[in-house]
């Protein structure tokens, strides 16, 4: 009997072991937060994983490329510090001296060869277009005899592209090179500010889309096999079991030993958090997901997340902008004539009449008109290099290298211009992206900006806190070996009290 009892004891304190293991798994999920730390990491994976797939990352990045190749194109052209009015006088000297002619003669050449070309060049810098709109909204609606808030409402219902076009240019102008609510926003590598939309280009083609396509397989990775948000709730679930199974054990074993059987359920559950570790991939996921965490812990700094979203503000005002003019398509050029059209008729005048008026009134902006739409500007950039080279007699790498000296901003937008307007309504590498419904194509650039805007961004607004509470400690990375030790703990030491403790079988 007083061997029983001696035995009874020792496997009492045994089982006291399996619920101390149990406590300690649970204290551990308790003080390290870790329901509601994992907890918002898979709220983050749940809200960023649509944005992740192989179709979106590489649309993503697609479409940032055309975006940057939009703002080449006009950059140059939109206000006096771009460049593209002084390098228009370079282009047409330089026409001139190669060809023996006068500058007038000059500018007829470029007229004749790509006259778009030519009526673009004298609407610049389309921010003097942006002082001439008071002066052509007062003459509309003097010679239509109405005021501006009724003229406003006649272009918003009948000529709505043109509308938008005089609407969003002076807002593009003015925050160009000053982006109003982004003080805080800094490029990820040396701090730099970022100011301007050409900054903000950049911030988002070389730092924001260049880390999601260099961290899409650690994201893919972390997002696999049910993610992480269930970890805790699991080690919570195992460690309560282990508590209540050694307290119940150890009040059994005080009046005889279980048998081992009993040890072997401990066994089990060591077994299994061993399989978990390794089926899981833990190791992989956790280590990659805490490379992925800690690139990306400054993109969702606060100062960054509010600049980001507040700049892209006047980035979609700059595409709002572009819409109307880039294509037919857009619009704008079939509008032209009608409003021409519609003047006359309620003046009583020639169509021609009224487009020379305006032009000597506001003659940037019926430039602009005529130069629409700019995928005529892009479709005559290459003939008229291909002239200028035959021309000058010299071949075409030598003539981009000569104007790209000349009027550098200039030979970008001519170079930039086929580009955009080819990508405009069909960005290429976007044939299989889709928004985050995973139903409305993301075909055109405006169609782009629509996924960023509505579905991108707001994973950066909505989520920054849940991805702060993601970066606490640990790291992600050392709770693949915890667990692993833990379980194989668990395994020798149910192991080892099914030799020495359990209740010997009867034979």
């Amino acid at each position: 009997m007083r061997k029983w009892v001696k035995k009874s004891t020792a496997a009492s304190r045994a089982w006291l072991g399996v619920a101390l293991v149990g406590l300690l798994v649970v204290a551990l999920v308790v003080a390290l937060s870790l329901v509601s730390r994992l907890g918002s990491g898979q709220q983050v994976i749940d809200a960023a994983e649509p944005a992740f797939t192989d179709e979106r990352v590489m649309g993503t990045r697609a479409g940032v490329d055309l975006l940057s190749d939009y703002v080449d194109l006009v950059d140059p052209l939109l206000t006096a510090r771009g460049g593209g009015n002084t390098e228009v006088r370079s282009l047409v000297r330089l026409i001139g001296r190669e060809l023996g002619l006068s500058s007038a003669q000059a500018r007829k050449i470029l007229r004749r060869e790509a006259p778009h070309t030519e009526a673009l060049t004298r609407a610049l810098p389309l921010s003097g277009l942006a002082d001439e709109i008071p002066r052509l909204t007062n003459y509309l609606a003097t010679t239509l005899n109405t005021n501006e808030d009724e003229l406003a409402a006649i272009l918003e219902q009948r000529f709505p592209r043109i509308a938008t076009l005089l609407t969003t240019l002076p807002n593009v102008t003015d925050a160009w090179y000053d982006v109003p609510g982004i003080e805080g926003l800094t490029r990820l590598s040396g701090d730099k500010p970022v100011r301007t939309i050409p900054g903000l280009r950049k911030y988002l083609r070389d730092d924001l889309v260049a880390l999601s396509v260099e961290r899409k397989d650690e994201f893919q990775s972390l997002a696999s096999r049910g993610g992480i948000g269930y970890i805790p709730y699991l080690l919570l679930a195992i460690g309560v079991g282990l508590f209540a199974y050694g307290i119940l054990q150890s009040r059994r074993a005080a009046v005889t030993a279980p048998g081992r059987l009993s040890w072997g359920i401990v066994v089990v559950v060591g077994v299994f958090l061993v399989a978990l570790v390794v089926a899981g991939q833990f190791f992989g996921r956790l280590s990659a997901g805490q490379k992925l965490v800690t690139d990306m812990q400054p993109v969702f700094a606060q100062e960054r997340v509010r600049g980001l979203t507040t700049g892209y503000d006047t980035v979609h005002e700059t595409i709002e902008l572009g819409d109307p003019i880039m294509t037919t398509r857009g619009g704008a050029v079939r509008e032209t004539p009608r409003l021409y059209r519609f003047i006359a008729d309620r003046t009583g005048r020639r169509a021609g009449d009224v487009r020379r008026t305006l032009s000597r009134r506001v003659p940037r902006t019926i430039a602009l008109l005529d130069a629409l739409p700019l995928a005529t500007v892009g479709n005559e950039a290459p003939k008229l290099v291909a002239y200028l080279a035959k021309a000058f007699r010299i071949s075409r790498t030598r003539l981009v290298s000569r104007l790209r000296r000349r009027a550098p901003g200039l030979a970008r937008a001519l170079l930039a211009a086929p580009v955009v307007t080819d990508g405009w309504n069909a960005v290429p590498g976007t044939g299989e992206m889709t928004r985050f419904d995973g139903v409305t194509p993301v075909r055109t650039l405006p169609a782009f900006d629509a996924y960023l805007s509505q579905d991108v961004l707001p994973v950066f607004a909505e989520e920054r806190e849940h991805f702060e509470a993601l970066t606490g400690e640990p790291p992600l990375d050392t709770l693949a070996p915890v667990l692993l030790i833990s379980g194989l703990f668990v395994m020798l030491y149910g192991g080892t009290m099914m030799v020495l403790v359990a209740r010997p079988r009867r034979r």
